[in-house]
């Protein structure tokens, strides 16, 4: 296996875009649409236009035999605001799911956008392994290999969220240096969910 960042010439955008979606069963069937095949399209065209959370730039691929079968996205302190993120949404996606967008970020996420951060981090939003390959220690190196990034860059902290119940998930991201901060519901159509933020010190050793 192969760690390299994502290049549409080298790699499946198709496989891509499906182990982005697959890494939520709430947010991304919330944003994009229940229905698999063109949910796939919307997100494909984000990957590829780039400038956006889910941009080309930010995403690291595991490659096996040529596959592409995991995958990490991570965002930079300077990425995007809310607003930007919007119009890059709607111009790859359309304005029903711009729409969505917002009202997911809101629903979900509203605590990390009014809490107030000293410094702005790295933000993974995205960690997804395809089902054959899970416990084969591809998302660990996908997770070493963001931490080594930061790290190198001057960065001091990774931030992430889970959707909880989700232990595996945890105790993945435990074993990475990550501990919990804060715990919040929120509130989506027809269920209420927990949704855990974990920060990493890049400065120290897990």
């Amino acid at each position: 296996m192969i760690l390299e960042p994502f290049s549409p010439e080298k790699h499946s955008i198709r496989e891509v875009a499906a182990l982005i979606y697959d890494t939520g069963p709430v947010y991304f069937p919330l944003v994009f649409g229940r229905d698999r095949t063109p949910a796939l399209r919307k997100i494909a065209k984000l990957v590829l236009a780039g400038g956006n959370a889910f941009g080309r730039e930010n995403i690291a691929c595991a490659v096996r035999a040529g596959r592409v079968v995991g995958v990490l996205v991570m965002q930079t302190p300077d990425a995007p605001g809310l607003r930007e993120e919007l119009f890059a949404v709607a111009r790859a996606a359309g304005l029903a799911t711009a729409v969505r967008f917002l009202l997911a970020e809101w629903l979900i996420f509203a605590p990390d956008y009014l809490m107030k951060e000293p410094e702005p981090g790295y933000y993974i939003s995205s960690l997804s392994v395809v089902s054959t390959e899970r416990g084969s220690g591809i998302g660990t190196a996908l997770l070493e290999d963001a931490v080594r990034k930061v790290r190198s860059r001057g960065g001091k902290t990774i931030t992430l969220n889970v959707i909880a119940p989700n232990p595996a998930a945890v105790r993945l991201y435990e074993r990475a240096g990550f501990r919990i901060v804060s715990i919040h519901r929120a509130w989506v159509p027809h269920r209420t969910l927990g949704v855990l933020t974990m920060v990493c010190d890049t400065t120290t050793d897990p």
